[in-house]
C-alpha cells in the first residue's frame, strides 16, 4: 500500500487518531510500514494475499502475549478489511552485531536469559493453537529442492569452482538434515539481529515481526543468533527449557550458513537486498 493511500485508510479507519509526524519504510519485503509520531506503528501487506495472515498473526500474538515475558507487537488497531494494522512501538535498539558489541555482560546474559524464555514459551505453544491462527507447516524436502535449484541456476554461473565445489558439499551436508523425522513446533522463523530490539531503559528485550512463523524446525529460531557468536547462542541454548535436542545448534550452524545462499538468490530474484551483501556473508560463512 503506497504511503499516501495508507494515510488516507487510518484516517478513514480511525478518525479519531491524530498525529503531527510520520515515517514510511519501504525497505520491508512483505509490508510497507507507517511509524505516527514515533509512537504507533502500521504494517500493511504488500500482495492481497497476505491480508488474511496480518490478521492471523494478530491472534496468535494475542494468544502468545500473557504467555511471554518479552514485548510482542499488540495490534491494537486492526482494519476492517484486514489490509492493515497498527500497535504501539516497542522501544529498543536492534540487536544488530554492533549492537550486540556494545553491550555489557550483564545486559548479554539477560538477553540471553529472555531470548531463551521466550523461544521456549513460542516453541511449546501447542500445534493446534498454532494452526488455528493460520500457521503453516514447513515442507522441508521441498524448501531444500527450491533451494538447490535456485542456487545452481541463479548463484553457481556467477561463481568460480572452488566456491562451486564448497557450495554443493554443503547442500549434500544440508539434505541430510531436512528428513521427515526432525522436531517440529511454532517457530518465529526469522529472528535475526533486525528483529531483536533491546531496550537499555527497561533492560528488557522486544520481538517484532512475525511475518516468517511457521511450523518447523526449533532450531531455525537459533540460527540468527549465532550472528552475535557461538558462544552467546550456546548460552541461550543453555537456558532454553524446551525438549532436549543435542543436534540443535548443530542445524542451527548450517541454517546460518544456508542464509548467504538465500541472500544471493533473493537478490537475483528481484527482493530488496544485493547480491553483493549475500556474496560476502558466504565468503565469510564458507571462508573461501
Amino acid at each position: 500500500m503506497e504511503e499516501a493511500l495508507l494515510l488516507r485508510r487510518i484516517r478513514e479507519e480511525f478518525p479519531n487518531l491524530t498525529w503531527t509526524s510520520h515515517r514510511y519504510l519501504t525497505h520491508g519485503w512483505d509490508h510497507a510500514v507507517l511509524i505516527l509520531d514515533e509512537a504507533l506503528v502500521f504494517r500493511a501487506p504488500r500482495a492481497q494475499a497476505n491480508r488474511d495472515a496480518l490478521a492471523n498473526e494478530a491472534r496468535l500474538l494475542r494468544h502468545l502475549r500473557p504467555r511471554v515475558d518479552v514485548g510482542i507487537p499488540d495490534y491494537v488497531y486492526e482494519s476492517a478489511d484486514g489490509s492493515f494494522a497498527g500497535y504501539r512501538l516497542l522501544a529498543g535498539r536492534e540487536l544488530d552485531a554492533a549492537t550486540f558489541k556494545r553491550l555489557s555482560d550483564t545486559a548479554r546474559e539477560r538477553t540471553a536469559e529472555q531470548l531463551a524464555a521466550f523461544l521456549t514459551a513460542v516453541h511449546e505453544t501447542p500445534k493446534s493453537v498454532a494452526r488455528d491462527c493460520g500457521v503453516s507447516e514447513q515442507d522441508p524436502r521441498k524448501d531444500h529442492e527450491d533451494l538447490v535449484r535456485d542456487v545452481e541456476t541463479l548463484v553457481l554461473p556467477r561463481l568460480a569452482s572452488h566456491e562451486i565445489e564448497a557450495i554443493r558439499a554443503f547442500l549434500t551436508e544440508l539434505a541430510a538434515e531436512v528428513g521427515p523425522t526432525r522436531p517440529t513446533a511454532l517457530v518465529h522463523g526469522d529472528l535475526a539481529g533486525e528483529h531483536i530490539l533491546w531496550d537499555a531503559d527497561r533492560r528488557q528485550v522486544n520481538i517484532i515481526d512475525f511475518s516468517d512463523r511457521s511450523i518447523g524446525d526449533p532450531a531455525l529460531d537459533f540460527a540468527g543468533l549465532l550472528a552475535n557468536g557461538q558462544q552467546f547462542a550456546q548460552r541461550v541454548v543453555d537456558q532454553y527449557r524446551g525438549p532436549k535436542d543435542e543436534r540443535r545448534l548443530w542445524r542451527a550452524r548450517l541454517y546460518f550458513r544456508r542464509m548467504a545462499l538465500e541472500a544471493m538468490v533473493y537478490a537475483l530474484q528481484g527482493y530488496p537486498c544485493t547480491f553483493e551483501e549475500g556474496y560476502a556473508e558466504f565468503r565469510a560463512q564458507f571462508r573461501v
